[in-house]
C-alpha cells in the first residue's frame, strides 16, 4: 500500500491538491467514476493536512468545490439525456428515484451525497425529474460541505491516533 501512496505523498502539495479534486470530481461527473475511491482521497487529503503537507481550509474548499462540480455536470446530463440513462439504468429502478426525488427533494440530494453509489446516480436522477436547478444546487452545496467535512475530519483525526 505504501508503494502506491509514495508517489502522491512525496508529490508537491498543488499536485496533491490537482489529483484530489479530480478523483472527486470525476466520481459523479462520470458515470464510471462510481468505482473511483473518493472515501479514501478524502481520509487521504486529512491525513496529509494534520501532517501539515495540505493546510485544511483549501483541502475542504478545493474537496467542496470538486464535489459540487461533479454534481452539477452529472445534474446536466440528467436534464439532457434522462430517458437514454434510465434505460441503462433500468426503469423501474430510475423511476424510484425520481419519486424519492420529487417526494423529498433537496433532502434526497443531501442524503444521496452520502451513499456511496446513489452519489454518482443521485445528480442525473434530479436532473431527469425535472428538479428546479436552484433547489438541486442548494442541496449539492449543503450535501458536499457536509460529506467533505466529515470525511476529511475522519482523516485529520486518523492522523492524531497514528
Amino acid at each position: 500500500m505504501d508503494s502506491l501512496l509514495r508517489p502522491l505523498l512525496d508529490a508537491p502539495a498543488v499536485v496533491v491538491y490537482l489529483v484530489c479534486a479530480a478523483v472527486i470530481t470525476a466520481e459523479t461527473a462520470l458515470l464510471p467514476g462510481i468505482v473511483l475511491p473518493t472515501l479514501s482521497t478524502l481520509l487521504l487529503m486529512g491525513f496529509l493536512a494534520e501532517r501539515g503537507t495540505l493546510h485544511f481550509g483549501l483541502a475542504l474548499l478545493v474537496a467542496v468545490v470538486a464535489a459540487i462540480l461533479g454534481d452539477q455536470l452529472a445534474y446536466l446530463e440528467g436534464r439532457r439525456w434522462g430517458p437514454r440513462l434510465a434505460r441503462r439504468a433500468g426503469r423501474e429502478r430510475w423511476q424510484r428515484a425520481e419519486s424519492a426525488i420529487v417526494r423529498y427533494g433537496v433532502p434526497a440530494v443531501i442524503a444521496g451525497r452520502c451513499l456511496v453509489g446513489v452519489r454518482t446516480l443521485m445528480p442525473r436522477v434530479a436532473g431527469s425529474a425535472a428538479m428546479p436547478y436552484r433547489r438541486f444546487a442548494a442541496g449539492s452545496v449543503c450535501a458536499a460541505v457536509l460529506w467533505a467535512s466529515a470525511e476529511l475530519l475522519v482523516g485529520h483525526c486518523t492522523a492524531l491516533v497514528v
